[in-house]
């Protein structure tokens, strides 16, 4: 077996910042990669052949010459065609899945409903999406990496500790699935999915400390320290889900219990003695002044703009990010939250609403795939805002 030399370190650690800087950019030439990375043009050429050789890089025509004059560079950027990623994000109700190019063009984005379905079920699902992805995706090396997203925790041996809504039953999706497709399969946990696509598709490293909070059946956050995803102790940070509130009878409790979009349904339910309401219809009651839906409204604008404000003082950020498809039907919801944090804090809180928070979660995803498969893991990567 051949020894590492120092040489041979050197040279990994300035293929993956050639590799990053062609990324990085939506085309770039040799000339400015030595440029910008203080390297000599004969090393990044000689990179380069390599990275092109493997077809993971390709020309897309001629740049501007210099004011000196002489040739014309050759731009070049990542070959999309040289493999695609898979994203899965294993919700309550839907199986939201994503394939996308190794530059992050998504291929398809789509659902399949799971109601009722356990996870040897939604397992066969998964596999047979893929497998229908491996069959049809025309590129170089085909599938390169899976990453799922999990409504839980995730600890740092990527098993799944705590599951409220998905039972596991003991299996381990990782193991499953990087033994019958051989590439790497990452888990997280969808909120922090969710502040990895804030921090890579929306603010490409501009803001160091962000959080991005996810109300959906339960109530989580990802947050981004120094560009970097804080997971916590065994990937416990991030679950302000479980901070503590009072009910309508003083109770302490957990605020997704009264606070999420399902608990929201299920007390409006109970309250106008029915057992059919669904986001939509809560949105419809609370546009024509229904007193019982305008009121738990009311009080889920007053406990998520409370949960704001704290969680920017506890991380010290002013850049946080929503995502709640309940506010995506109702955008005015949005609007009294941020005039209610604003009402709390002197004090300037950036907080955005996000658009089609399923999306983010899974261009999140792609993006920790992506990282995984180039090698890159701890590399700031940009992609470009599928939203945008």
């Amino acid at each position: 077996m051949k020894a590492i030399t120092n040489k041979d370190l050197m040279r990994r650690a300035n293929t993956k910042l050639v590799l990053q800087e062609i990324f990085n950019n939506e085309y770039t030439t040799r000339a400015a990669i030595s440029r910008e990375l203080g390297l000599n043009k004969s090393t990044v050429s000689s990179i380069y052949d390599d990275l092109k050789e493997k077809q993971l890089v390709e020309e897309v025509g001629e740049g501007e010459a210099s004011h000196s004059g002489g040739r014309k560079p050759t731009k070049i950027r990542i070959y999309e065609q040289y493999g695609f990623t898979l994203s899965f994000d294993i919700s309550f109700h839907n199986l939201h899945f994503m394939a996308n190019y190794v530059n992050g063009t998504v291929i398809e984005q789509n659902e399949i409903n799971i109601d009722g379905k356990d996870i040897h079920e939604i397992v066969e699902l998964i596999q047979s999406t893929a497998d229908r992805f491996v069959r049809t995706v025309v590129s170089v090396n085909g599938l390169l990496g899976i990453c799922l997203s999990i409504h839980g925790i995730v600890d740092e041996q990527q098993k799944i500790s705590y599951s409220p809504f998905i039972d596991y039953d003991g299996v381990s999706l990782n193991t499953l699935l990087s033994a019958a497709y051989h590439v790497p399969v990452i888990l997280e946990n969808e909120s922090n999915l969710t502040a990895v696509y804030v921090r890579d598709f929306v603010m490409h490293y501009d803001s160091k400390n962000l959080i991005a909070i996810s109300i959906h059946k339960g109530i989580g956050s990802g947050i981004i320290v120094n560009n970097q995803l804080f997971r916590g102790f065994n990937g416990r940070a991030g679950e302000v889900g479980r901070t503590l509130t009072k009910n309508e009878d003083g109770q302490l409790t957990p605020i997704e219990q009264i606070c999420s979009e399902d608990a929201i349904i299920g007390r409006l339910n109970q309250k106008l003695g029915v057992h059919n309401l669904n986001r939509y219809s809560v949105v419809d009651g609370y546009r024509q002044g229904d007193p019982v839906v305008v009121s738990v409204i009311n009080e889920f604008i007053e406990e998520i703009a409370s949960l704001i404000y704290n969680s920017a003082m506890y991380f010290d950020t002013n850049a946080i990010y929503l995502g709640s498809p309940l506010m995506e039907a109702a955008p005015e919801i949005f609007d009294q939250i941020l005039k209610t944090v604003q009402q709390l804090n002197t004090n300037s809180i950036e907080l955005a609403q996000l658009q089609d928070s399923d999306k983010a979660t899974l261009l999140g995803a792609c993006s920790v795939a992506t990282h995984h498969v180039l090698d890159l893991v701890g590399y700031p990567l940009s992609f470009a805002d599928e939203h945008a």
